[in-house]
Order: C-alpha cells, then sequence, then structure tokens
C-alpha cells in the first residue's frame, strides 16, 4: 500500500476517533414523514448509480421552481457524464485540489434534492443521504487516479469524505442543515499529514 493510499485511510480513521470524543451524541430529529418523495429518490438512486440519462428522466419537475436553479451535465473524470448544480462548489476552509469541483457539485446536487424532497413533504430516507456521501468519496477517489502527480491528493480526498460523513452523523443522516464539520476535519487532516511526512522522510 502506498504512502497516499496509507495516509488516506488514516485520514478517515483519525478524523471519526476525533469526532467521537468532541461529540456527545447525534442530535434528534422529528420523525421521518410515510411516504418519500419518490421522483427525489429515484434521481438520487440514478446519481449513486452514475446513470445521468435516469437521473435527468426521473428528475422532479418542480425541483426549479423550489430551489431556482436547474441542473445541468458536465463531463468527469472516470466517468463519461455526470448531473451537478452549476453554481455547486468545494466549500472548504483550505484550498482543495481542481479535480474535487465536479465531485463537489454532484454532491451538492444531490443535497439539494434532499432538501427540495424535505420542503415538498416527502423527506427521503437518511440512506439517500449515506449513499450520497459515499458517491462523493467514490468521485474523489477517481479524480485523484485521473490526476496522479498531485502528491496529497488521496490524504486530502479522505479528509474531506471523513469530514462529510462526519457531519451527516451529525444530523442523522436526515435532510443537510448549515453545520460546518471543518474545525475537526482541520485538526485532524493535520496530523495525517503530519504522518505522511514522517513517512516519506524515512
Amino acid at each position: 500500500m502506498t504512502v497516499k493510499s496509507v495516509a488516506a485511510r488514516v485520514a478517515s480513521v483519525t478524523f471519526l476517533a476525533t469526532a467521537a470524543h468532541v461529540v456527545v451524541g447525534a442530535p434528534a430529529h422529528s420523525a421521518m414523514p410515510s411516504a418519500e418523495n419518490a421522483a427525489a429518490a429515484a434521481t438520487v438512486a440514478a446519481l449513486v448509480a452514475d446513470d445521468t440519462a435516469g437521473a435527468l428522466s426521473s428528475f422532479p419537475g418542480d425541483f426549479i421552481g423550489v430551489t431556482n436553479y436547474s441542473p445541468v451535465v458536465e463531463g468527469q473524470a472516470g466517468t463519461t457524464s455526470v448531473l451537478v448544480d452549476p453554481d455547486g462548489s468545494c466549500s472548504a476552509p483550505i484550498p482543495l485540489p481542481d479535480a474535487f469541483e465536479s465531485a463537489c457539485r454532484v454532491h451538492d446536487l444531490g443535497y439539494d434534492l434532499l432538501r427540495y424532497a424535505r420542503a415538498t413533504g416527502g423527506e427521503l430516507h437518511p440512506d439517500a443521504r449515506r449513499d450520497l456521501d459515499g458517491l462523493f468519496a467514490r468521485h474523489l477517489d477517481a479524480a485523484c487516479r485521473s490526476e496522479p502527480d498531485l502528491e496529497t491528493c488521496s490524504t486530502v480526498a479522505g479528509i474531506a469524505s471523513a469530514a462529510v460523513e462526519f457531519n451527516s452523523w451529525r444530523q442523522g443522516h436526515r435532510s443537510p442543515v448549515p453545520e460546518s464539520p471543518w474545525p475537526a476535519a482541520l485538526a485532524a487532516g493535520s496530523a495525517v499529514l503530519g504522518l505522511a511526512a514522517r513517512k516519506v522522510a524515512r
């Protein structure tokens, strides 16, 4: 296993261990609605499967009216095309590789579908958010494999995906609300990068 892959794995473990000591428990949430928004659920499932055509065909007809934007299709490393939030971005307090931008825009669209479903009275099952976070991690991995010259790509990808997963856990894997996971992520990431540097020096 390479230094980069070891560091990426340690990033996730270190972050989640830090989170477990910092946070007492996930916040309580109200009961789930009796029925999911079927169109949003189908679109999320298609996104997670990297099925852009399926996502477009099942996309909720009133999404644009609720969210005030329309998704677009763009190319992405490792896949032929993906459906994204055209104004989405990697919102982080540290610079992330440009190669991550498409993955962030897909993830932003997925989260907006979760918010849309809740706003229209059909909140999706928590597994939908788990699946979207898993998709984000896979897209970051694909981005790093397409950019082999980025020395710390896998490490940063591991930290970013662990931060997203931690925040989802904090929120009970329900519809996303504004709450940054980055303060703890930065603390964990500093430790991981230091470990990687020591391994390289040996």
